[in-house]
């Protein structure tokens, strides 16, 4: 099977790293060589989309900045390729309506859906009653890529379609994924730092969901020490993690109990159950990346936030 990558960034070096351990994927990238990432990549590379089409490939990644995923996607997904777009799907709704004609070959690469954690969550929400979930996402933006100057970034800038809200969209979508569409939702985003940026670097929103519970998401661009913290509140008690442990308080007790350690938060695997799925899916499989209905709403909650 043949695997093409557009782009070759951080992301585009991570999903071709994950391929390489599956047998009989063939992987090859289309590439500018203009970003900051240069060196060769060891795989077959083009430097055209003509070059890119001869090569036939079975399955798409598009791994470019999201101002330019449309425009990019679509050519393959107009011969009938097997498409997965990196998140968010696009700049915005109204621009991934372009996509809707081929959605059944395409997919959303929001990879915290594969992480061991989600599973969890899953089990909880079919077997607890859930009133409130805690989601808290933090690094410092210079820090992100620190082989590269932090403003020359797509993350950086609005025309690209950067910005903490659209980059840290991963727990939006898990709450899509988990809980369905919000009947409601407020919040703002804002640029408060010094960052030398012209997007957001801050958001902070609530959800509810038709069962009443409520899903809060905290996100900035500023914190020294990376932040992945996440809480649930249930009938039960607390269930609480960072990355490293997961514990549970009893509502009688005062002292966690540890229930998980890090097999819970295991980033190499989350990043390889989503290759196997995409491959999965290029043979013709189900898939459970996130669809275009799916991705597109998480825009359309952004733009709600964004808008007031």
């Amino acid at each position: 099977m043949k695997i093409l990558i557009v782009g070759l960034g951080s992301i585009g070096k991570r999903h071709a790293a994950c391929l390489q351990e599956f047998d009989g994927i063939e992987i090859a990238v289309l590439r500018t060589a203009k970003g900051t990432l240069k060196e060769k990549s060891g795989f077959t590379e083009f430097y055209s989309l003509d070059e890119a089409m001869a090569y036939q490939p079975d399955g798409v990644i598009i791994a470019n900045p999201t101002s330019l995923h449309v425009e990019t996607a679509l050519p393959f997904l107009q011969r009938g390729i097997k498409t997965l777009i990196e998140k968010p799907i696009a700049n915005s709704s109204a621009d991934s309506e372009e996509l809707a004609a081929y959605q059944n070959n395409l997919l959303v690469a929001y990879c915290v859906r594969f992480l061991p954690l989600t599973n969890f969550i899953k089990e909880i929400a079919a077997t607890e009653k859930i009133y409130k979930v805690g989601f808290k996402r933090s690094y410092y933006l210079p820090k992100w890529h620190p082989y590269a100057d932090y403003r020359t970034e797509y993350t950086a800038k609005k025309e690209l379609g950067g910005g903490v809200i659209r980059t840290l969209s991963h727990e939006i979508d898990l709450m899509l994924y988990l809980f369905g569409q919000p009947v409601n939702t407020t919040g703002l985003i804002d640029k408060i730092s010094p960052l030398e940026i012209d997007t957001d670097d801050f958001a902070f929103f609530s959800c509810k969901t038709t069962s009443g519970a409520r899903i809060n998401f905290e996100l900035d661009f500023f914190s020294p020490k990376n932040v992945n913290i996440g809480e649930i509140f249930t009938e039960k008690g607390k269930y609480s993690w960072d990355m490293s442990e997961l514990l549970f308080t009893a509502y009688e007790e005062t002292m966690p109990t540890r229930l998980y350690g890090a097999e819970l938060f295991d980033i190499e695997k989350m990043y390889t159950n989503q290759m196997e799925d995409f491959i999965g899916f290029a043979k013709g499989n189900k898939s459970e990346n996130a669809t275009y209905t799916s991705a597109k709403e998480v825009l359309k909650i952004i733009e709600h936030i964004d808008a007031r």
